[in-house]
Parts: structure tokens; C-alpha cells; sequence
């Protein structure tokens, strides 16, 4: 049997293989895929283990080399029938011959992380499971416990929710005796480290309720003086890349001194913005820094007070 995970989900990848493990009976064999040639691959595809009649093999990210992959396609009719096969991959090319072979052989499953804005979803999940571990939560509980495991994914763009952590939290709760708010931030601190971009990102597309609890967040622990330097400077970012929005990355980060990635990066969030709007937010922004430096106005003021103006723009 072959399988086929697509996307970055840990707890779910690792949820399946526990499952697939168990079917099988047998301990899987965790192969190192950078580390694979193409003898070492001919015998996960075609060599029966000598040691026991059946194996469980796992590769991941086995797309990455390139040779080995279109050989995969080519082997994977002649799996032998001991060998369950599991290959992880976060975003194949589905353009490839070898992942159109494996929509007609493997049994593909979409492993992708609950997001933001799946939280009544993952609500729903964490219900059950805590029920299933013997722990007992209220609604609000559930609500708090899945706003604390959001975090930034890898792009920066949106957010996700990490089952892993949650899981490993009602781990610990089952050990208590009574589950109380104070026990639920101990052992499930809030996951997201908000960032300057992360900030600005979410006032720019309006979520108002988001950037003030990050804002309570950072609060905690931050610098405002910081703080505020990096939030006027992701508004330059902002600024100059909606100047250029007509002008090539590589051209645009040569005039402006950014790196090619901050304006890819920032070229999205740009769109949600009018040209009017960046005018008067950039007024609005001087008039806090300067206010922040001469008068010594409170620093956390004027930052929420930039990005709450940012999210409510236009209003």
C-alpha cells in the first residue's frame, strides 16, 4: 500500500502514521531522504526486508531530489506487497509525472494546518479531544485555549493553529485534578510572538480585535521604544512599495535599499490600501513620532494608536 500526505500539519502527519503503524503492525522505518541514492531507493521500491515480511517505510520531502523522484514514479508498480509505503510532502509539484502516477496508485491525503479563520473548527476538535483524554472544558476555555495556539505560518501572511501544542496542553491538564484558567495559562502560554510585520499585516487587513491583543501581548514583555522604530520602518516598507507598485522586485529593492524579499513579501498587504489612505496614515505617523520624541508621549499609546488608525481607516 502506498500513501501519499501532502501538506504541513505535524500533528495530523504523525496522528495518520501512528494509525498506519498500527494497520501494519510493524515499527516504521524513518529513511533520511537527502541522505537516499538510487540504490537505496530501489530497495525501499522494489527489495523485500530480510530481517521481517513486512516494513513500513516513511520518506519525506523525497520531491526535493529531483532524480529520485521521477524514478519513484517509474518504481512504484513494483512495491512489493510487504512494503507499506508513506511519502510526506508538503507541496509537490503536481505537474510531475510521478505525482500523477500516484493519484492512480497512492491513497493521497490533504494533511494542510486548521488556519485563522477555522476556529469554530478547531474549537470543535479541541472539544472532543480534551473529552477523549478525560478533561473537562468550558466554551470560553475551549475559545481561550485556541487563541493562544495561533501562530504565524511560514510566509508571514496568515496565521494557523497548532494542534500539537494544544494536544500537548490537555496532556498536561489530564494530569490536574480541576482545570481552572490559571492551570490553562500555565501550561499553554500564548504561542504567537507577534513581529512588526505580523502587526502591521493585521492592521492593514482591518482586524482591529487581533492587533489589540497582540498589542496587550507585546505589552507584557517588549520595549515600546523598541517597538516603535520597527513599526515606523515597516510602514516605510509599506510606503515605498506602493510607490513602485509599477516597478520590478529586483528594480524596486535596487532604488529603495530593501531586500527582494521584504518587497515580495510586502507587495500583497500593499493591495489592501488606497494611495490616499498610505498619504494620510505617513501624516499621521509623523505627527505620533514627533509627538513620542518631544513631548515624551506614551510610547504605547502611539503605537496603537498608528495601527488602530490603520485597521479603521477610511471609517
Amino acid at each position: 500500500m502506498i500513501y501519499l500526505l501532502v501538506g504541513t500539519n505535524e500533528f495530523r502527519i504523525s496522528e495518520i502514521l501512528t494509525v498506519i503503524a498500527a494497520e501494519v503492525g510493524v515499527e516504521r522505518e524513518m529513511i533520511d531522504s537527502t541522505e537516499l541514492d538510487l540504490n537505496g531507493l530501489a530497495d525501499v521500491m522494489r527489495g523485500v526486508s530480510l530481517f521481517a515480511e513486512r516494513r513500513l517505510v516513511v520518506l519525506r520531502q523525497l520531491s526535493e531530489q529531483q532524480e529520485l523522484w521521477r524514478m519513484l514514479g517509474e518504481w512504484l508498480t513494483e512495491v512489493p506487497a510487504e512494503t507499506t509505503l508513506v511519502l510526506v510532502e508538503a507541496k509537490p509539484d503536481k505537474r510531475t509525472k510521478t505525482y500523477k502516477t500516484l493519484q492512480k496508485h497512492a491513497k493521497i491525503t490533504t494533511v494542510e494546518p486548521l488556519t485563522d479563520r477555522q476556529r469554530p473548527a478547531a474549537e470543535r476538535w479541541l472539544q472532543q479531544y480534551a473529552m477523549n483524554h478525560g478533561v473537562s472544558l468550558t466554551n470560553q476555555q475551549v475559545s481561550d485555549m485556541v487563541m493562544r495556539a495561533v501562530v504565524p505560518d511560514e510566509t508571514g501572511y496568515t496565521a494557523t493553529i497548532d494542534q500539537a501544542l494544544l494536544a500537548q496542553a490537555i496532556t498536561a491538564l489530564a494530569l490536574c485534578d480541576t482545570v481552572t484558567n490559571e492551570t490553562i495559562a500555565t501550561v499553554l502560554p500564548p504561542a504567537r510572538e507577534f513581529s512588526a510585520f505580523d502587526l502591521m499585516a493585521l492592521a492593514i487587513r482591518r482586524r482591529s480585535a487581533e492587533v489589540q491583543a497582540a498589542l496587550r501581548e507585546l505589552r507584557a514583555n517588549d520595549d515600546p521604544y523598541k517597538l516603535a522604530p520597527l513599526i515606523w520602518s515597516q510602514w516605510y516598507q509599506v510606503v515605498a512599495v506602493s510607490i513602485g507598485s509599477q516597478v520590478s522586485d529586483a528594480q524596486l529593492a535596487k532604488d529603495t535599499g530593501l531586500h527582494p524579499f521584504v518587497v515580495k513579501k510586502t507587495r500583497p498587504l500593499v493591495q489592501n490600501i488606497s494611495s490616499s489612505a498610505i498619504y494620510e496614515l505617513t501624516k499621521y505617523a509623523a505627527a505620533l513620532d514627533t509627538e513620542m520624541k518631544s513631548v515624551g508621549g506614551d510610547p504605547w499609546l502611539a503605537i496603537e494608536r498608528f495601527l488602530m488608525r490603520v485597521a479603521q481607516r477610511d471609517k
